[in-house]
C-alpha cells in the first residue's frame, strides 16, 4: 500500500513537471514571435508588390433609353356665341379644357379684318417636339385671342376670327390697314417691330418680367404736359391705356395722376379684369388739355410715395421733367432728398420704369433725378426727346 502511494505521488509530480514545461515552451514561442514582429524589417516586403496583379470591377453603362415622340392631341375649334365677349377668357379656359387639350378659339364676328391680313396656314405638327419648356409665360406671350385687341373703328364684312389671322405689318410696327370706306383698323401688334401701340416701351418691359405683377402707373397731368404741338399728354395716356389692356388676368394695377398733389384712381390695387380695365380707360379719358391747363406744380415724390404704399412690384413714372412748385405749395424739389426718401420707402424692391418726355438726361435739370430713380431701383428709363415726339406725332397723324 505504501508503494502505491509512493507511485501516485511520483506520477503527480511528473504531471506538474510536464505542465510547467508546456507553459514555459508556450511563453518562449510567443516571445519569439513578438520579437520577430517588432524587430524584423518586414516593411519593404509589404511594399514590394511587383508581382501583384491589380484589376478593377466595373459595370458597363446602360444604353440610353429610346426617345419616343408622343402624338399631339388634335386641334379642336371652340365656337363662341356672337354676343360673348372674348377678352379676359384665360381663366375660364383653364377650367373648361384639360391641360393636354389644344383649343383654337373661334368667334363669329361682325367686324373682322379683311384687307391686308396675314393668315397662318402652316400645317399642324402631329408630334410633340423633343424639346419642351415648363416655363410659365405671361398671358401676353401666350397664344390667346384675349390679347388681340381691336382698335376703334369699323371694318367690312362678317366672318370667323381665329388665332391664325392678324393684320399685316409694314416693318415699323404699324399694320397696313385699308383706309377706304370700311375703315379697316385691324389688330394691335400686327407684325414688324414693337410699334405704335407701345411707343414708350411699357408693354415690352412688363412682358420681360416673370409671374404676375402689381403695376402702378404714375401719370404726370401738370399743365406742361399739354404744351401745344407736342401732344405729350395724349401720347402718355394712350401708352398707359395700351399697357393696361395687355395686363394678364393674374396682374393687378392702379393709376396715380399727379400735379401739385397725387391722387389714386382706386384706394387699393385692382384686378386686371374687363370691368376694371374699362373703368381705367374711362378714367384716363377725363384728362384732356382743357382739364389740366390750370394744374400747377409737379409733385413726383407724392406720386411715388402713394405708389410704394400700394405694395407695387412695378412703378411706371410718366413725366416731362423736374419737380416744380409755386408759392403756397409744399412740394419737395431737392433731388437728393427725393432719392433718399424713395430708397428708404422702397422696402418691397419695386422696379421703377421712368418715361421721360422731352427730357435731355445731360442738359435737362430733371435728368439726374429721373435716371437715378430708374437705375437705383432695377428699372429702365425711356427718353423721348422733342424730335422723337414730333416723329411719333407724325406717325399717329397728329399735327404740330
Amino acid at each position: 500500500m505504501l508503494q502505491d502511494m509512493t507511485e501516485r505521488m511520483i506520477e503527480k509530480e511528473k504531471r506538474r513537471t510536464r505542465m510547467r514545461s508546456v507553459i514555459m515552451l508556450s511563453l518562449i514561442f510567443h516571445m519569439s514571435v513578438a520579437m520577430v514582429y517588432l524587430f524584423l524589417p518586414i516593411g519593404p516586403i509589404q511594399n514590394d508588390q511587383s508581382d501583384v496583379l491589380a484589376f478593377d470591377l466595373f459595370a458597363l453603362n446602360k444604353p440610353p433609353p429610346e426617345r419616343r415622340n408622343r402624338p399631339k392631341p388634335p386641334l379642336s375649334q371652340k365656337m363662341l356665341k356672337p354676343n360673348e365677349k372674348l377678352a379676359k377668357d384665360a381663366e375660364k379656359k383653364k377650367f373648361e379644357a384639360a391641360k393636354n387639350e389644344r383649343d383654337e378659339v373661334v368667334k363669329f364676328s361682325e367686324n373682322i379684318v379683311i384687307h391686308d391680313v396675314e393668315v397662318n396656314n402652316a400645317p399642324i405638327e402631329e408630334l410633340i417636339p423633343d424639346l419642351m419648356t415648363d416655363a410659365k409665360l405671361r398671358e401676353a406671350q401666350a397664344s390667346n385671342l384675349s390679347r388681340l385687341v381691336s382698335q376703334p373703328g369699323r371694318t367690312d364684312g362678317k366672318g370667323v376670327v381665329t388665332g391664325r389671322v392678324r393684320a399685316r405689318g409694314d416693318g415699323s410696327g404699324r399694320f397696313r390697314g385699308y383706309s377706304g370706306d370700311g375703315g379697316g383698323d385691324g389688330l394691335l401688334e400686327g407684325g414688324g417691330h414693337s410699334g405704335m401701340n407701345d411707343p414708350l416701351g411699357m408693354i415690352k418691359y412688363l412682358n420681360s418680367l416673370d409671374g404676375p405683377q402689381d403695376v402702378v402707373y404714375c401719370l404726370d397731368i401738370s399743365a406742361s404736359m399739354q404744351a401745344a404741338g407736342l401732344n405729350k399728354l395724349s401720347l402718355a395716356i394712350n401708352a398707359v391705356k395700351d399697357s393696361v389692356l395687355m395686363l394678364g388676368s393674374d396682374d393687378k394695377f392702379n393709376i396715380i395722376p399727379f400735379s401739385s398733389t397725387a391722387r389714386m384712381m382706386s384706394e387699393r390695387l385692382l384686378d386686371a379684369n374687363e370691368l376694371n380695365i374699362k373703368r381705367a380707360l374711362n378714367y384716363l379719358d377725363t384728362f384732356t388739355p382743357e382739364t389740366i391747363q390750370y394744374n400747377t406744380g409737379t409733385n413726383i415724390l407724392a406720386a411715388l410715395d402713394r405708389a410704394l404704399k400700394d405694395d407695387s412690384s412695378v412703378i411706371f413714372l410718366v413725366t416731362d421733367g423736374l419737380p416744380t412748385t409755386i408759392k403756397g405749395q409744399d412740394i419737395e424739389t431737392d433731388t437728393e432728398t427725393i432719392l433718399e426718401y424713395v430708397r428708404q420707402r422702397n422696402t418691397k424692391k419695386a422696379r421703377i420704369f421712368v418715361v421721360a418726355l422731352e427730357v435731355d438726361p445731360i442738359r435737362s435739370p430733371g435728368g439726374h433725378l429721373l435716371t437715378s430713380l430708374a437705375y437705383e431701383h432695377s428699372g429702365e428709363i425711356k427718353l423721348v426727346g422733342s424730335e422723337k415726339l414730333n416723329e411719333l406725332n407724325k406717325q399717329t397723324g397728329k399735327k404740330k
